[in-house]
C-alpha cells in the first residue's frame, strides 16, 4: 500500500510545483503547458469595459465603452486612475503617433484627437462634436500604423493594409479572430487575438504566439511602452491589466484555426 501511495503523492507534489505563480488579482492563469510567469499582473481597475489602451507620456490612456464612451488615465507608478471625460462610443483600437491619438470604432469609424483629448475638426465627416472618416473593414476592432500605412484588423481576424484616401485596402491577410494591434517600433506587429498575442512581420508573416494569461474574461486593448506589451482582459466588474516582455516569452506555433470563440471564456 505504501509503495502505491508514495509515488502518487510525489506525482501530485510535482504537478503542483509545475503550476506557475498566480497573479495577485484577476482570474488565475492556465496552469499547464506554458511558463506564464513571464506575465506581470499590473492592476485591477474598477472599469466596466476597456476597449483600447495607449501609452502617452509614461501613462496609460484607456477608452471605455460601458455605460458610455469615456477617457481614463492610469499612472502605473502611483496607481492613480482619473476620469478625463467623454470619448467616442464603441472604441476598440487606438495608437498614438506623437501628435495625435487615433481611435478606431467597431462600426468602422476612425477619429483623431489631440494630446489634450480635443477632437480634430474639419477632418472627415461631422457627428455631433466628433469628426471621423470611415474605415474599409467590417466590425473594426484594432489599428496600428507603420510609416504611412495603417494596419487594421476586424472581428473576423482579417488584417487590412490601408492608407487614408484610398477606396480599397491594399491587401489583406486572415489570421483568426482579432482584437487589437500594436507596433513595437522595430520590425514586429503584435496582434491580440483569441489565439493569444500573435507576432507578425510588417509583411504579414506570422512568427508565433504568446498564450493569453487568463482563463476567463474578454481580451481587448494592447499597447507597447517601449519594452513591454500591455493588455487588458475585461471581467465582470474589473479590467485586469497585464504586461509581458515579448523577448522573454516563448513563442508557440500558431496551430490550427480555433473554433468560433468570440463568447469563449477559456484560452490556450
Amino acid at each position: 500500500m505504501v509503495k502505491l501511495v508514495l509515488p502518487l503523492l510525489l506525482a501530485v507534489l510535482t504537478a503542483q510545483a509545475a503550476i506557475p505563480p498566480q497573479p495577485a488579482f484577476g482570474p488565475p492563469w492556465h496552469p499547464w503547458l506554458y511558463d506564464y510567469s513571464v506575465y506581470r499582473a499590473e492592476a485591477a481597475l474598477p472599469l466596466d469595459f476597456v476597449g483600447s489602451l495607449e501609452f502617452i507620456g509614461g501613462e496609460l490612456l484607456l477608452t471605455t465603452s460601458l455605460p458610455s464612451g469615456r477617457f481614463h488615465r492610469y499612472d502605473p507608478a502611483s496607481g492613480a486612475l482619473e476620469n478625463l471625460g467623454v470619448a467616442p462610443f464603441g472604441v476598440s483600437g487606438s495608437f498614438w503617433d506623437g501628435e495625435f491619438l487615433w481611435l478606431a470604432g467597431n462600426d468602422g469609424e476612425l477619429w483623431r484627437y489631440t494630446a489634450d483629448l480635443t477632437a480634430v475638426e474639419d477632418w472627415g465627416e461631422p457627428y455631433g462634436e466628433q469628426w471621423y472618416i470611415e474605415l474599409p473593414s467590417w466590425r473594426q476592432t484594432g489599428i496600428a500604423r507603420v510609416g504611412e500605412e495603417f494596419w487594421l484588423v476586424d472581428e473576423l481576424g482579417v488584417i487590412y493594409l490601408w492608407r487614408p484616401g484610398e477606396a480599397e485596402p491594399r491587401g489583406e491577410y486572415i489570421v483568426g479572430q482579432g482584437r487589437e494591434l500594436a507596433f513595437d517600433g522595430g520590425r514586429s506587429l503584435w496582434l491580440l487575438s483569441y489565439r493569444g498575442i500573435l507576432k507578425l512581420t510588417t509583411t504579414g508573416e506570422i512568427l508565433g504566439r504568446i498564450p493569453l494569461p487568463a482563463t476567463e474574461g474578454f481580451p481587448s486593448g494592447l499597447a507597447w511602452d517601449g519594452g513591454r506589451l500591455w493588455l487588458v482582459i475585461n471581467a465582470e466588474d474589473r479590467a485586469y491589466i497585464w504586461s509581458v516582455d515579448p523577448q522573454a516569452a516563448e513563442l508557440l506555433p500558431l496551430g490550427d484555426p480555433p473554433e468560433d470563440r468570440r463568447d469563449a471564456v477559456e484560452y490556450d
